[in-house]
């Protein structure tokens, strides 16, 4: 019986210090989940009517401050895009894709400011597009980030290529 008491509390103590540490996270981790998200949020399973793709892309202001600073040269994309313009963007590049899956590799997350972060990171896009073309890229991604109203909003986004093998 006693065993059993002391076998509960732990696992009570475990799951409180375990709800603290994932209620309360640090700013780096923050960061590291608007990542998680963002590379979710762009990924694409299979066929979606045009409703489901206007509604994910206009769920660009979940991760997107108005306005952004774009610098991909890769793409011919440079300058300063209102989230209006990040919509249709993301709208247009769903709508020539079939699959897509975005994932971030190496984040490093700095803060040299209250409000502000630095993120670097490698970019894989794979997936196919509507002609059955693999899609198979590689960028360095060079961020910075500004918290608004509690979340870290994409403010400068800089696209390097990576060199290929």
């Amino acid at each position: 019986m006693v065993t059993r008491n002391k076998v509960l509390a732990s696992l009570g103590v475990v799951l409180l210090a375990w709800g603290i540490w994932y209620a309360f996270p640090t700013r780096e981790r923050q960061v590291r989940r608007q990542f998680k998200a963002l590379a979710s949020w762009a990924g694409k399973d299979g066929a979606e009517g045009a409703l489901a793709s206007v509604q994910t892309a206009r769920e660009a202001g979940r991760f997107f401050a108005d306005p952004c600073e774009w610098n991909a040269e890769a793409y011919n994309l440079s300058g300063r895009v209102s989230l209006e313009e990040i919509t249709r963007y993301v709208f247009a590049a769903r709508a020539r894709v079939d699959k897509l899956s975005v994932k971030f590799y190496d984040l490093d997350v700095e803060f040299p400011a209250d409000g502000t972060a630095h993120a670097t990171a490698t970019v894989r896009v794979q997936g196919t597009s509507k002609d059955g073309d693999a899609i198979n890229e590689t960028h360095e991604l060079k961020c910075d980030l500004i918290k608004r109203d509690g979340r870290w909003l994409l403010s400068r986004i800089t696209l390097v290529q990576v060199l290929k093998r």
